[in-house]
């Protein structure tokens, strides 16, 4: 597993510590591997791919003359005025990390919103997400200095496909774009020795991908009711055990919501 790099640097490390507790040097960081494409396929989720089951193409800030139309109010053909609404999605994401030949563990809860407005009976939005991972706990800790676990994520380009299929009812379809790389790194700092600090990073993780293939209904396959007034469709992700040997395990689990809000 990805993991086993970051975990291997730091675990080696707090050996060292317990022999020679007072001496500690800076080992540089590890450069993350370039951000990966394409979306990997991992084959303990066979489940269908929320990232679409055609080839992904690339992102492009230009919308293509194939695409369903977005119109503004002064481009609306007649009867068009029923059909511009604004779309929000939310996602939250929580992992426990659980070791298995250690009491440590930590949490890391992922946070992800995207939105955009619709202007036709069927429209495409595009933008980039931001997507926040805010770690709880340490990797480990000992009475004299700690390990603790960074999480960044780049932005992520998505696209939410919007069809009006009746007067009461839509169907959405979210794609990212691109894989969602999360970069991991060890930050171990010592109350013995202030000044020393030992650093490590490990290649990119996506446990938050796999968290987003069990979403059920499937992103690529929400069916979300519509009003004269606002409307939220939730969508959940039921917890799942993914084991990452030798180390430990995560639990994840973590819900959603569609809003759908007309616009007069």
């Amino acid at each position: 597993m990805r993991t086993r790099r970051l975990f291997t640097g730091f675990l080696v490390f707090c050996l060292a510590c317990l022999l020679q507790a007072s001496q500690a040097t800076y080992v540089s960081a590890q450069e993350l591997p370039e951000e990966e494409e394409a979306l990997d396929i991992l084959p303990e989720l066979p489940e269908p791919d929320i990232f679409g089951e055609e080839e992904i193409q690339p992102y492009d800030e230009d919308f293509p003359d194939e695409a369903p139309r977005r119109l503004d109010r002064e481009g609306m053909e007649p009867g068009e005025e029923e059909n511009r609404w604004t779309i929000n999605i939310i996602a939250t994401v929580k992992m426990n990390y659980l070791f298995n030949d250690s009491e440590d563990s930590f949490i890391i809860n992922y946070r992800w919103e995207v939105n955009g407005e619709a202007n036709a009976a069927t429209a495409v939005i595009r933008g980039t997400a931001d997507i926040e991972a805010e770690v709880e706990g340490f990797l480990s800790k000992w009475p004299t200095g700690e390990c603790r676990l960074e999480v960044s994520i780049p932005k992520v380009p998505f696209e939410i496909t919007f069809r009006r299929t009746d007067e009461e009812r839509s169907s959405i379809r979210l794609v990212f774009r691109k894989a969602i790389n999360e970069a991991w790194a060890s930050k171990c700092s010592f109350t013995d020795a202030p000044g020393a600090r030992f650093d490590t990073k490990g290649e990119a993780e996506q446990w938050l991908t796999r968290a987003l293939k069990k979403a059920r209904p499937p992103l690529k396959a929400i069916i979300a009711d519509l009003a004269d007034e606002e409307t939220t469709t939730p969508f959940v992700i039921n917890k799942q055990i993914i084991s990452d040997p030798p180390l430990g395990t995560g639990e994840i689990e973590g819900t959603g919501v569609v809003t759908i809000s007309p616009r007069l």
